[in-house]
């Protein structure tokens, strides 16, 4: 088997917490890095058996099994809880958004179960402990997570915009448990994994153990890959979720707008539109309202769920952006500080958006937070309350059509 590139005359600690970071600038032929999802341990000594020098930080290493140890728990703890306050609701209401936001506590318990707690096993036992089968699965399983978390807050950022420009075709679809943003989301996840298969394999250390570290054809391949995953997974999302927003707050701007504009110069027998109709501009959805407070309500509805869209939006953002900056400053440079504690503190951002998400969603959701209440404390379900203030556009146009 081949072994890892040659000698960085650095410690061997933990470069873990990305799941695709390459600590190793290859070789002349076929090039090994430990670690492009997830990492094992930094390069070690090629030619000679690991020294005194070569031994992880076991300071640094109890630091970073504490906060595996604290991001699971926290990851794990709240999407359940979310997930149980959406299950006792589930039977009496489904609005569209609780859809998208129980596949993304789907995604983020992935994110917990498969990258967070092996990466915590695999940090205690400091050497990956298993079959070349088992090393494959779990790498492969790691970025399933971290695609599937991703492309679901994508997957709701598109429906909310198509929610709000076209609402009449989002409320004929429904709230089913499925829909075709959710099932591409997962799709892809499960595709674009697949290369992990390929990369990582169980491989033989210098010093006779067995470690689960990746490996590329060409001494660039690290360079591509980690630069691939930092497009797909990051940067292609964030633009395509901010022009979304940019879309949506257009068609909230112009809608508030001419709701204004028609109040101001009809009587109250003109027929008014609700926010996300195209009255006017040749549009298709066209939903009268019985007046000025109907269609307040309508998009005060549509704002808050905007809003709570945004929130995860900015708190991704900012919880990746750190992570990928350094995944690519330490592929492409090879004198980056890759063993300094702040570059494992920032790979731990990346996890913590998966914490972060079901929170946003119960502070904004009124029906999940009181669900969410009355789950701790062990109480029965109540009473659906009369409007959800994270009710998507469809949801708040059906109750004011049948009222």
């Amino acid at each position: 088997m081949p072994l890892p590139g040659p000698a960085l005359g650095i410690r061997r600690v933990r470069q873990h917490l990305s799941p695709f970071s390459t600590m190793s600038p290859g070789l002349d032929g076929p090039s090994a890095a430990p670690g492009i999802l997830w990492d094992s341990n930094s390069s070690i000594n090629a030619s000679a058996p690991p020294s005194e020098s070569d031994k992880r930080d076991e300071a640094l290493a109890r630091a970073e099994i504490t906060l595996l140890a604290v991001m699971f728990v926290g990851v794990a703890g709240s999407n359940t809880l979310v997930l149980g306050a959406l299950a006792r609701q589930g039977r009496r209401q489904r609005a569209p958004m609780h859809v998208f936001i129980t596949h993304l506590c789907l995604a983020d318990l992935a994110v917990a179960l498969f990258q967070v707690l092996p990466q915590l096993l695999w940090d205690i036992t400091d050497r990956f402990q298993g079959p070349d089968l088992l090393c494959r699965a779990v790498k492969y399983l790691q970025m399933v997570g971290m695609y599937a978390s991703s492309y679901m807050i994508v997957a709701m950022t598109l429906d909310r915009h198509h929610a709000i420009c076209r609402p009449m075709a989002t409320f004929r679809r429904g709230g089913a448990r499925w829909n075709m943003p959710v099932l591409v989301a997962w799709a892809s996840s499960l595709v674009l994994s697949l290369p992990q298969i390929f990369i990582f394999s169980l491989m033989r250390m210098p010093d006779g153990a067995y470690d689960c570290w990746a490996q590329f054809a060409e001494p660039w391949g690290s360079k591509a890959y980690v630069t691939w995953i930092t497009l797909v997974v990051f940067v292609l999302p964030t633009a395509g979720i901010a022009t979304c927003q940019v879309l949506i707050f257009r068609e909230i701007h112009t809608s508030l707008y001419q709701k204004r504009k028609r109040i101001r110069e009809g009587g109250r027998g003109r027929r008014r539109w609700p926010l996300g109709s195209r009255e006017g501009r040749g549009g298709r959805a066209r939903v009268p309202v019985g007046g000025a407070a109907e269609a307040s309500r309508v998009s005060g509805a549509m704002a808050k769920t905007v809003r709570m869209t945004l929130v995860i939006v900015l708190v991704y953002v900012l919880c990746w952006a750190p992570f990928f900056l350094v995944q690519l400053w330490a592929v492409w440079d090879p004198h980056s500080p890759k063993n300094g504690p702040a570059f494992t503190l920032i790979m731990l951002l990346a996890s913590l958006n998966s914490c972060t998400n079901p929170w946003i969603y119960a502070s904004f959701s009124s029906s999940v937070s009181s669900e969410l209440r009355q789950l701790l404390c062990c109480q029965r379900p109540g009473p659906i309350l009369p409007e959800d203030s994270c009710a998507t556009a469809t949801s708040s146009l059906a109750k004011e059509i049948h009222s």
